[in-house]
């Protein structure tokens, strides 16, 4: 499947920078369509590094936003689909209705910190799929997208990236425990994941309307699961509707509109993905939090060994806070559709 980029550059405004095999960057590059942005997309490529990271202030990671009419920089996928929230209000990823945006939240949270395991369980165990992906991730880092032609000159740097490339994509998996035993796991996530969405996506999570952690799972997809040949083969023997929904969300967000379920038709629905461990996410974030709490930044996933994620806890953290400001009226809705649910509990905390 190829990458959609064309229709939406433009002369004006925003530009978001990032690379093609980045999940996030299409996160962003769907809040952006779905908010009704103007933007165009360039790639993050050693030609600009340097200048893309010292507007940021040093922040090296992608994708980021310019937004263009001089009041800065945007970083990270959900701080930037939240920025184009409250910009662009009229067609917003985030409910009006406090205690859903809350749901909407720790969804948004799952996906990225979560459901990310089973994104890249192909990358992890086919070195076919690595090779794949880091082509075209060296090609961008040469400002290059997939199916461009290449000089002599730099066919040789894509040959000279791809096993600094390809080391990168094993310790990303190993950091998250999608190696040696984790690998399994990660298939099982997959595997629950994809079938409970089939019940969830009703079109979307949150109804009608297109939320910030739609956007998320469509990230994942687009250049990831429906992208990479061995994970797109997988998803169509086994959850061929999640390439129907797939290009169902990108219309949805061309167009605009829909309407949010209430928080008590949402809970139950998403209760099976979200309830009881949320298919493991809250037991590792409550060991995660007790490891960066404790000082040993170590901790077991899947029966293997992984450094404890300080930037997962600012998350937890930052939902926590809106949690905590949230008028008695609005948490007491919340708690009444989530409030037995352990991750919410684990939000809640300070």
């Amino acid at each position: 499947m190829a990458l959609l980029f064309l229709p939406y550059r433009s002369a004006m405004a925003m530009t978001l920078y990032g690379t093609d095999p980045s999940f996030y960057t299409r996160k962003a590059f769907l809040s952006l369509i779905a908010t009704g942005a103007d933007f165009s997309y360039a790639l993050k490529s050693l030609a600009n590094k340097a200048e893309v990271e010292a507007a940021v202030g040093g922040y090296h990671r992608f994708p980021v936003v310019d937004t263009g009419d001089g009041s800065g920089w945007i970083v990270d996928s959900t701080r930037i689909g939240l920025a184009l929230s409250a910009r662009f209000p009229a067609r917003s990823l985030l409910p009006a209705d406090r205690a859903l945006a809350i749901l909407v939240r720790i969804a948004d949270d799952w996906f990225d910190e979560w459901f990310l395991r089973a994104a890249i369980l192909f990358r992890a165990r086919s070195a076919e799929t690595r090779r794949f992906v880091a082509e075209v991730g060296g090609r961008n880092l040469l400002g290059r997208h997939a199916g461009e032609s290449l000089t002599p000159a730099e066919a040789e740097q894509l040959d000279a990236l791809l096993p600094g490339i390809d080391r990168f994509f094993l310790q990303s998996c190993a950091t998250n425990a999608v190696s040696g035993p984790g690998i399994a796991d990660a298939e099982q996530l997959l595997a629950r994941t994809a079938a409970l969405l089939g019940e969830a996506l009703a079109p979307f999570l949150f109804g009608s309307r297109l939320s910030l952690a739609d956007a998320a799972l469509w990230g994942f997809l687009d250049s990831g699961l429906l992208w990479e040949p061995e994970a797109r083969a997988w998803v169509e023997a086994n959850a061929a509707h999640l390439v129907g929904w797939h290009a169902r969300a990108l219309a949805a967000a061309e167009a605009g509109g829909g309407a949010w379920d209430p928080p008590d038709r949402v809970a139950p629905r998403l209760a099976p993905l979200l309830g009881g461990d949320a298919l493991g996410f809250a037991p590792f974030l409550a060991a995660n939090r007790a490891a960066l709490a404790d000082g040993t930044k170590r901790l077991t996933l899947a029966g293997v060994e992984v450094p404890a994620r300080g930037f997962t806890e600012k998350c937890r953290a930052e939902i926590a806070a809106e949690i905590a400001a949230l008028p008695p009226a609005d948490r007491a809705r919340l708690e009444a559709v989530a409030g037995d649910w352990p991750l919410l509990q684990l939000y809640r905390q300070p």
